[in-house]
């Protein structure tokens, strides 16, 4: 017994978690089928979401080669592989940026979503419209807005839609211009022909007009970036509805970022060759001029030629010239050069005088730098703030860089100025000798010089012009590629997991339920059940029977059922329970109304009769009298006539159909029955059934709802306290054990009635078909006690 008891689950733990699994599987098993069902329902309207993935590679080898326009290898000029690796976190942030993903909006027409409105779902469809849509001007209310769209004829379309909570209904014509004060569009017919018509008619279409942002806000939240492995790739992931769309938004914009990537590149090389064009003009018009004085010298002057000292002179004199022209060309340069990095001007606005007329190749280098450098701080601007600490790091780089410039710069205008001086000496030095040739001669020889310095000036401005354009052809991207966009399939939603997940809830909550069930309405079902609930006596158990609501004595129906054998042992019970006295008045009481007090009385009192015994049923419940119906039994005296002096005792008391048993009803019902009960004539009612009866059952109002047991209670030897399966709880049994402890009520006990046969004891003796036996006592806490007495 002992070890019983210290084990940590027992065999009526067991038994108690089989019978409320017996009781409940069913809740557990409904709700997870319920859930299930709205797992499907719920995964089958979600849209499948695909994923489409691309991959491309920064900064290839792919360039070309070719001397650009100041003499120097072009590659060199934006050779950034041989520098450090670019920040990859920064081209990640330019592809996710707003105005690359707008222009690829753009590109691809996205304004106008379609879809096709199913039983359960809409789905949205893409390139398989039998029309498309063009919008050309709309209300801007009406943007994200479902619209919806039936064919109505081969020729004639009907749309609907709401606008401040009211619906317009207006009707179209196919490749016309639909013109409202709301919308102007025109719908084109692709594929509807008389052929499907009639089928397409029946499908309810609906489109959607969507703003650029809107669609830029969307595709911003669907794209992914990623540098695998700190690699030069970078891995384009975009998750949509439709696994085509996702392929070719990222086709469009992968090209418009390797465009975009040139772009800067070939504005340079669009402003340097704009900036020839302008000064080979300006030198044809001076050519033409000096053409035209020339012609006129000489026919006005009849010279026909010059000798040939003279020729040397304006010779010499004329490569001078063109040395103090380069000089002051070089000498404007310089003086642009030095506004643009005084004034801090923008990138694009990079003098491209620069690059065509200087030689220096440290010059150069550094003002290559110091366009490089900006231009990656317009980069990292694109993804960040002017605090981020790699755009602070290039400011004080160009910074520090434009310092060197300057005073660069200033010393080489000082070393071209002392050059231009040296030249202008020379210059004057031909000039005086000169003099002496003749001056016809020598007016026509300074014309000459001045034609030739400028024809030389055109030549090498063409020849600019020529490698300005080869070079153009050589920029190629510096993005490559290597993975056209291709679909991975679908992503979300994972439709087995959110089953299972909503498996797993519809058990849980079906545990919860079973639970609360338990704990506030579950019932006590067996005296398994009641025996661990309570340390009470029980006295027996009362099998369940649909023979009651027909016949109210069933014990006097069949002497040999299941039911009345419980109350013989109910009997047996009984009479250990109050062998100390002769006549022995027993109260039956009940928490609830309905719990079966009235049959467990006139049932018990037919049995002790039926051995032998006088017994009197005194039907004290005088609120709602059932002693009568049971017995089918009436009287117009009773328990209210003697309380009120009217009649005697004796005279009230009438013999039933039963042998040994008598009744003493309730008598009529009166209006104040609790303040009757307190009577002092009631002791006279016991007084004379104590002696002349050996047994009185004492039939009363249920206690939970009216307290005249309580006021019985003193007049008897024992109370038994009737629990119905139906009803019986936790809360009543510890009702129960606070009524014994503060009434100190002796010789309690529980009465379970209406017990299925399986959960009885008398199972194994009824549910096999073996009749009853007898041995009375068993285990209640009478049976053994008397055998040990």
């Amino acid at each position: 017994m002992s070890n019983k008891k210290n084990t940590i689950i027992d065999l009526d733990d067991l038994r108690m978690l089989y019978r409320i699994f017996y009781k409940n599987w069913y809740i557990v098993l409904l709700c997870a089928v319920f859930f299930g069902g709205i797992s499907y329902i719920y995964t089958y309207k979600m849209p499948n979401v695909y994923q489409a993935q691309a991959q491309i590679l920064l900064k290839t080898n792919d360039q070309v080669n070719e001397e650009n326009i100041i003499g120097e290898d072009f590659g060199s000029k934006y050779n950034w592989w041989n520098q450090s690796s670019i920040d990859n976190t920064t081209e990640m942030r330019v592809i996710q940026s707003y105005d690359l993903i707008e222009k690829a909006v753009r590109r691809m027409n996205l304004d106008v979503s379609y879809s096709i409105i199913g039983r359960i779902k809409k789905t949205e469809v893409y390139n398989n419209m039998p029309f498309t849509i063009k919008i050309y001007n709309l209300n801007p209310t009406l943007y994200e807005k479902s619209i919806s769209l039936k064919i109505k004829d081969l020729n004639t379309f009907q749309i609907v839609y709401e606008k401040e909570g009211k619906e317009y209904t207006k009707k179209g014509v196919f490749n016309k211009e639909f013109v409202d004060t709301d919308i102007q569009m025109v719908i084109t017919n692709h594929t509807i022909t008389s052929d499907n018509v009639s089928s397409l008619s029946n499908i309810d279409y609906q489109f959607v007009i969507h703003s650029v942002s809107t669609l830029v806000n969307k595709f911003q939240t669907a794209i992914n970036v990623e540098n695998p492995n700190n690699t030069n790739i970078l891995k384009i992931e975009l998750e949509d509805v439709i696994a085509e769309r996702a392929k070719e938004f990222l086709d469009t914009l992968t090209q418009v970022y390797i465009e975009n990537s040139v772009k800067t590149r070939m504005d340079v090389n669009a402003n340097t060759l704009k900036y020839i064009e302008k000064q080979m003009t300006e030198v044809v018009d001076v050519l033409a001029g000096i053409e035209d004085t020339m012609q006129g010298y000489k026919e006005t002057r009849t010279i026909l030629d010059l000798g040939k000292e003279q020729e040397d002179y304006f010779d010499k004199m004329s490569e001078y010239d063109k040395q103090r022209s380069n000089f002051n060309l070089q000498m404007g340069a310089l003086n642009a050069l030095e506004n643009y990095i005084i004034e801090d001007k923008d990138p694009q606005f990079l003098p491209p005088s620069v690059y065509v007329v200087s030689d220096d190749a440290f010059l150069k280098q550094s003002v290559t730098e110091l366009y490089d450098l900006q231009m990656k701080v317009n980069e990292r601007l694109v993804g960040s703030t002017v605090s981020n600490f790699s755009v602070q790091e290039f400011e004080q780089q160009i910074q520090s860089l434009k310092k060197n410039l300057l005073v660069y710069i200033n010393n080489s205008k000082k070393a071209i100025k002392e050059n231009i001086a040296n030249v202008e000496s020379q210059i004057s030095f031909y000039i005086s000798n000169i003099k002496t040739i003749p001056k016809k001669q020598r007016e026509l020889l300074s014309i000459e010089r001045n034609f030739d310095v400028n024809q030389k000036m055109y030549l090498f401005l063409l020849e600019k012009k020529s490698n300005t354009i080869i070079a153009r052809a050589g920029i190629l991207p510096e993005i490559k590629v290597i993975e056209t966009a291709r679909s991975m399939g679908v992503v979300r939603p994972n439709k087995r997991k959110i089953f299972y997940y909503f498996l797993i809830v519809g058990v849980i909550v079906g545990l919860i339920i079973v639970f609360v069930r338990t704990m506030l309405f579950h019932t006590i079902e067996s005296l398994a059940e009641l025996k661990g609930l309570t340390k009470l006596p029980i006295v027996g158990e009362i099998l369940f029977t649909s023979d009651a609501s027909q016949n109210y004595i069933v014990v006097d129906k069949d002497s040999k059922s299941a039911i009345t054998e419980s109350f013989r042992g109910l009997r047996t019970n009984l009479q250990y329970m109050v062998s100390d006295v002769d006549s022995r008045v027993i109260l039956v009481t009940s928490y609830n109304p309905g719990e079966g007090k009235t049959f467990c009385s006139v049932n018990l009192a037919t049995i002790i009769a039926k051995s032998d015994k006088k017994v009197l049923i005194i039907e004290l419940d005088l609120h709602k009298p059932k002693v009568q119906k049971a017995l089918n039994m009436s009287s117009e005296f009773g328990v209210t006539t003697i309380l009120i002096g009217k009649t005697e005792v004796k005279d009230s008391i009438l013999a039933t159909p039963v042998g040994n048993l008598d009744v003493l009803l309730a008598g009529p019902v009166p209006p104040n029955a609790s303040e009757l009960i307190m009577s002092h004539r009631l002791n006279s009612i016991f007084e004379y059934a104590r002696a002349n009866y050996d047994y009185v059952i004492v039939d009363t109002a249920p206690i939970g709802l009216i307290t005249d047991a309580l006021i019985i209670m003193k007049h008897v030897d024992a109370l038994l306290f009737v629990l119905n399966t139906k009803f019986a709880k936790k809360q009543i049994i510890a009702t129960a054990e606070e009524l014994v402890e503060s009434n100190k009520v002796r010789n309690f006990g529980f009465v379970m009635n209406g017990v299925k046969l399986k959960r009885s004891r008398y199972y194994y003796n009824y549910g096999y078909g073996y009749g009853y036996g007898y041995g009375y006592g068993y285990g209640y806490g009478y049976g053994e006690k008397s055998k040990r007495k």
